[in-house]
């Protein structure tokens, strides 16, 4: 069981993806105030802490670099939600924050940031046959790309397709006798020593239903 520390303000989002949370293994306590959070950070040993930048009494970051500074608190991965300003974003980093995640809170993006951090492994390595259009080019022609792995936050495309970092994209596969179609932004490239490219790609809006047959499909598979 996983412990995690979450802003009272949050809740709202956790309670509408709050399945999502209990499927994870998660224990979640509620915190209203930053040194409520640095009080039961002392008392459970938290895997995880999800806060406010705006938090009462201290802002996130401030309280990130509290718990940074203090040496039996430090080892935890910290999200913080804040409002899309690249200045307070740079500021939440620069404290030492594992992600950030801007308002408004989807609570499905959130929970992919949880899996990234604490649950592991979040990743499955599977070859499955996709079709892939991108949208942010002239190209309307889908062609076909394989996946070599995937989880809640995106996945690996291998295609002899040459893409660049930031297309977008509409991907078509089958996973668990379960049709997915998804939207995903690419975010990084490599190509490989046959010839082929490789990207990291992004889900961008998964939709609750797509989030959990992936999700599913992951730990199924991790349990075999």
């Amino acid at each position: 069981m996983k412990n995690v520390i979450i802003a009272k303000s949050i809740l709202h989002a956790v309670e509408t993806g709050g399945s999502l949370f209990g499927r994870g293994g998660i224990k979640l306590h509620a915190a209203e105030t930053s040194g409520e959070v640095l009080d039961l950070h002392r008392r459970i040993k938290a895997d995880l802490i999800i806060i406010e930048f705006s938090q009462p009494d201290m802002n996130g970051a401030q309280l990130c670099t509290a718990i940074r500074s203090e040496p039996g608190l430090k080892d935890v991965s910290i999200i913080i939600v804040c409002e899309d300003s690249r200045p307070v974003q740079a500021a939440c980093r620069d404290a030492g924050a594992n992600a950030v995640v801007t308002r408004p809170v989807n609570p499905f993006d959130l929970f992919a940031k949880v899996a990234e951090l604490i649950i592991i492994p979040q990743r499955k390595d599977m070859r499955v046959l996709l079709r892939v259009v991108v949208e942010s080019s002239d190209r309307e022609s889908p062609f076909f790309a394989t996946s070599h792995n995937i989880s809640v936050s995106g996945m690996l495309l291998e295609t002899r397709n040459d893409l660049k970092e930031g297309d977008m994209l509409k991907c078509s596969f089958n996973i668990a006798h379960s049709e997915i179609n998804a939207e995903c932004t690419v975010i990084r490239a490599d190509r490989t020593g046959s010839g082929r490219f490789r990207y990291g790609v992004k889900f961008v809006n998964l939709t609750a239903r797509s989030f959990v047959i992936i999700e599913q499909y992951v730990r199924n598979r991790i349990g075999q």
